[in-house]
């Protein structure tokens, strides 16, 4: 301690000086006091004094020597950390006299080619511990700022000496992006099929995985910025069914426009598909097959990948050959018009409806069949949205007057509490109807809409809402679509035909035209949900939130990617999941068990039952509906008590009694408990308030 001694003496002496020593001179003097503690120490002895105290051997150095100095002034504050980055190595990259690194900085090292990831460290130098990949799960999920994690690192440092300096050590970040610019502008970036299918397997995303693995993809275009037009293209894929499974990327286009060079666009994609169909794909060992099931997108994508006249044409209905007709727009009045094939599309026959050869046309997939109308643009964003539109703000012989108005956003507004949390949105005011999303558009047109429009609607527009939404509800419903898919096409086609004579001519356009061929594509893929582009909607939104400034956005996206998938865990699925455990009740003998446990919320496979209003309906094997009073668990045993309803009967007869649906008209609470297993649920419901004492219950058709 001698050398401390004699250099505190200097600092005192010093003040009493004209000139105080440079900031360089007092850097040096410490240094070398640092340079002497060590030498007089034992180092063994210090060390162990460090696991002790939870502080590093060379910053306790320092802060000896700080406060030998009598560290209150600002001068000596900034000395400490100064020399607290010098301990550390000297890295005064992370510091510079700063706790905080720039934000700025930060992001342009981070997605630049080339730039440094960590000098020190390196992704295959260090190995994985529990805390740093707690924390990259952590960053991942949640986005954290950059400077804030880099920030949170040096803190942690102190205490764990084996976590990284930098965020893009703890999160893998690749060094370099593999870019290519197209020739017709913009740029490419290929991530493959086969790597798409590998990483959603060990991330656990796949469910029922069977002998051969089908896929489907989706292409769409997503603006970045409202001031410039800077768009993205992304290629998307998903392995089926793709209600349950993530979708991963393929390929990413960025420019200011869509793709110029289509050919060009897909070449990569269409290679790599095409080798997969042939050889298959090695998973655990065992070859498996590669089908291509579909290609799912919006009317304007469809006609880019198809290279076929877009929806405003006069040719342009994709199933049939009808020609359009302008009613102050094109529309398609037939329903009943010869439908196109797969054989006459690869021959180019009608030159009517194609611009040229398809840059798909070398895959094995039916371009006519394997593209089937997405309901997500066409019957809710398409069909339903028209329609309440033509309520509001369209012509006098079908607009609704002010106070029909407000009482159908009064109706609304009462079904809040009683939206099940399966709806990412709860339903708002009509008047806003310019800024509904798909969702909210599915929500009326699946379960509020026949509600909240009960009187409020005129008798015959109300009936012919009631056609579109029994067909859309029947080919939604995965027991009922197989069975009823023929009458639902007749019922959709009704739907059509009498909106002519409702709304007149110029309401068939192509959406509303759509209608008449959706039965077809779901006797061919099964349910709506199995062909939706609602999944591929919310992987659009979640890559457009990986963008955080307007340059290297490629580069960007394919770094945040595998940022995440190196964070990914592999999860085993659970069947049934207990929370918020209780006491107190009510509570019903279970025969045969011990100690019975409470809980207010149970996880069931994709749906959640609780004890809340808006989660505790459901419907029972025989298709009664009930409420649920409480959920019991003894061991393996799962039940629920519930209460029934004394009165139950169909909520409409036209086109169908409902109950035909499982949709009910309930009342009166019977006050009677009883005892169900869980096996006996046969589907989530949702409960919305008719009047006082009564409830409309529709079965939940989706699960996101």
């Amino acid at each position: 301690m001698q050398s401390f001694e004699v250099h505190a003496a200097a600092r005192m002496s010093s003040t009493e000086q004209v000139r105080e020593p440079s900031y360089w001179t007092r850097r040096r003097q410490i240094k070398a006091s640092v340079a002497a503690f060590f030498d007089n120490c034992d180092t063994s002895q210090a060390l162990r004094d460090h696991d002790c105290e939870g502080t590093s051997y060379a910053e306790s150095a320092v802060e000896v020597a700080m406060d030998s100095d009598n560290a209150e002034t600002e001068e000596s504050t900034d000395c400490a950390a100064e020399f607290r980055s010098m301990a550390d190595d000297f890295d005064e990259s992370v510091f510079d006299g700063e706790w905080l690194p720039s934000d700025s900085d930060d992001d342009d090292d981070d997605d630049n080619d080339g730039a440094s990831v960590d000098d020190c460290e390196t992704t295959d130098d260090v190995n994985d511990c529990s805390l740093r990949s707690l924390l990259a799960g952590w960053v991942n999920q949640y986005d954290v700022d950059y400077a804030a994690v880099n920030a949170l690192l040096q803190i942690l440092r102190h205490y764990h000496p084996d976590l990284p300096r930098d965020r893009r050590t703890l999160v893998q970040t690749p060094r370099t992006t593999s870019l290519k610019k197209l020739p017709t502008g913009g740029e490419y970036v290929h991530f493959g099929i086969k790597s798409g299918i590998e990483k959603s397997l060990k991330s656990g995303h796949v469910v029922n995985l069977s002998d051969t693995v089908q896929l489907q993809f989706n292409v769409d275009g997503l603006p970045l910025f409202k001031s410039s037009g800077v768009c993205l293209w992304p290629i998307l894929g998903v392995i089926l069914p793709a209600s349950r499974n993530e979708p991963f990327v393929v390929g990413l286009y960025c420019g200011k426009s869509k793709p110029g060079d289509l050919e060009v666009f897909f070449g990569e994609f269409v290679e790599e598909a095409k080798q997969l169909v042939d050889n298959g794909i090695c998973i655990g060992g065992s070859q498996v097959a590669v089908e291509l099931n579909s290609f799912v997108c919006d009317a304007p994508a469809r006609a880019m990948l198809k290279n076929v006249k877009s929806h405003g044409g006069y040719y342009a209905c994709e199933k049939c050959t009808q020609e359009g007709e302008w009613h102050g727009k094109v529309t398609y009045p037939e329903t009943a018009a010869p439908l196109r094939k797969d054989v006459h599309f690869d021959e180019l026959r009608d030159e009517d409806h194609h611009l040229g050869p398809s840059p798909l046309h070398a895959l094995p997939v039916g371009m006519v069949t394997g593209f089937p109308l997405d309901y997500m643009h066409l019957a809710c964003l398409g069909v339903m949205k028209r329609l309440l539109i033509c309520w509001l703000k369209g012509p006098l012989a079908t607009r609704l007057c002010t106070r029909k108005v407000e009482q159908l956003t009064s109706n609304l507004l009462e079904f809040i509490p009683f939206i099940p949390r399966e709806f990412c949105r709860k339903p708002r005011s009509v008047i806003d109807i310019l800024r509904w999303k798909a969702t909210e558009l599915r929500q009326f047109l699946l379960y509020t809409g026949p509600v909240a429009l009960l009187n409020v609607l005129p008798q015959p527009l109300y009936e012919n809402f009631l056609l579109l939404f029994v067909g859309i509800a029947l080919l939604c419903n995965p027991k009922l679509c197989e069975g009823y898919c023929e009458y639902a096409s007749n019922i959709l086609i009704t739907c059509v035909e009498n909106m002519k004579v409702l709304y007149g001519n110029g309401m068939i356009v192509y959406n509303v035209h759509g209608l008449v061929h959706l039965a077809d594509d779901v006797r061919r893929f099964g349910v709506l949900d199995n062909f939706s582009a609602f999944p591929f909607e919310n992987k659009l939104q979640s890559l457009k939130r990986l963008v955080r400034k307007p340059s290297c956005i490629l580069q960007q996206i394919a770094r945040r990617l595998h940022e995440k998938q190196n964070t990914y865990k592999k999860q085993q699925r659970k069947a049934c999941t207990f929370k918020q455990q209780h006491s107190m009740g009510p509570v019903l003998p279970l025969p045969g068990m011990g100690y019975t446990k409470q809980y207010g919320l149970m996880h069931l496979d994709d749906t959640v039952v609780a004890l809340n209003v808006a989660d505790n309906c459901v419907a029972k094997k025989d298709g009664n509906p009930c409420v649920v009073r409480n959920i019991l668990s003894a061991g393996p045993h799962t039940c629920l008590v519930v209460e029934n309803f004394k009165q139950i009967c169909s909520f409409f007869d036209y086109p169908l009694p409902s109950s035909s649906l499982n949709i009910y008209r309930a009342s009166h609470l019977s006050g009677i408990l009883e005892l169900i297993d869980v096996a006996d649920i046969a589907c989530k419901c949702v409960k919305l308030p008719l009047n006082d004492e009564s409830f409309v219950i529709l079965p939940l058709l989706h699960s996101s």
